[in-house]
């Protein structure tokens, strides 16, 4: 999954999912020089605090659905079948907040309600089969947690998979959909914001940080697939790696500028950077996983694999924490 949007800033590296990324705020002094978001049609007050409600919730909630559904088909071997009850590890499923489901839904219904478009109709479908799927997780969780399943040879347990997994799937679903809409909207107001920050300020921090998140975005969306073409990603790779120099020797030259968290921000730079170039060699030198990799390729340990859509996903998720941090 990808990992959170603020306008600047899709979470957790569930298959292709991260933390929504909102572009970077500006600091303070700069956000006043803003001009309302343009082109191709300027962005009203209610649009932006409903987009940053739509990204708050996804970022809140989305990561932990997804692992739950990984939790369960670690240790469900036959998702067709079920659970068979032989299995000698249950781990049951992880929580997903519904109360904090139910308060989206809430303000989702609201947010609905002005100038409705794409993204709604995508957001409304998103938290319903979140809201579903949460309820029977939140059932299944308890039976789990509490070992029922030894009561009654998991005749609950077997009775539950179906529509828990019809569950599952559907939000999947349906949280790709919402994502991609909420990424092509955030796109819009990112685009325009960053034009119009180099138009009134140049060059400066504010802009490079804003510039270099939005080419790091680019460049995770390419390789956090399964496959992608090298070229392209080395190419995307050099275009973030270009302006994250800028912003380096920028900061080097007029530190006085630099946010408090700048040194956390570059730090998570370059660790974004050393797994993106590990991700981009694997795939352009056709490198197969050690039976040793093989092991580690699960929930929990995936990270720690070498030119891994985890490892290179989960360092993007913390460069957008980073960035989020600066402005906090």
């Amino acid at each position: 999954m990808l990992a959170g949007l603020g306008l600047f800033l899709l979470a957790t590296a569930c298959s292709k999912k991260t933390e929504v990324t909102p572009a970077p705020q500006p600091a303070a002094a700069s956000q006043a020089q803003l001009a309302p978001v343009a082109a191709p049609a300027p962005a009203t007050a209610s649009n932006s605090d409903k987009l940053q409600d739509y990204i708050a919730c996804y970022n809140q909630l989305d990561r932990n659905a997804h692992r739950s559904i990984a939790r369960y088909r670690s240790w469900v071997k036959d998702m067709d079948a079920g659970p068979s009850g032989k299995e000698a590890v249950v781990y049951g499923l992880y929580k997903i907040d519904v109360d904090e489901i139910a308060k989206c839904q809430v303000s989702f219904t609201q947010a609905g309600k002005t100038a409705p478009g794409k993204l709604d109709v995508a957001a409304t479908a998103y938290i319903n089969s979140l809201a579903e799927l949460g309820t029977l997780v939140a059932d299944a969780d308890q039976y789990y947690s509490r070992d029922n399943y030894k009561d009654d040879a998991f005749a609950k347990g077997k009775k539950m998979h179906a529509p828990l997994t019809a569950a599952m799937k559907l939000f999947e679903e349906k949280s790709n959909i919402f994502s991609d809409e909420i990424e092509a909207e955030n796109d819009k107001v990112l685009d325009a914001e960053m034009q119009q920050l180099e138009k009134n300020e140049g060059r400066q921090l504010p802009y490079l940080q804003m510039a270099l998140m939005s080419k790091a975005k680019h460049l995770i969306r390419l390789i956090s697939e399964e496959k992608f073409d090298a070229a392209t990603a080395a190419k995307a790779l050099a275009e973030y790696e270009s302006l994250t120099d800028e912003a380096i020797a920028y900061v080097k030259k007029n530190s006085e500028s630099a946010a408090s968290g700048w040194s956390s921000l570059e730090r998570a730079c370059e660790d974004y950077r050393k797994a993106a170039k590990e991700r981009v060699r694997r795939i352009r030198d056709k490198v197969p996983y050690s039976e040793g990799d093989k092991m580690m390729l699960k929930p929990g340990s995936a990270w720690m694999v070498e030119g891994s859509q985890e490892k290179v996903t989960k360092a993007y998720n913390e460069l957008i924490e980073a960035s989020n941090r600066m402005h906090r």
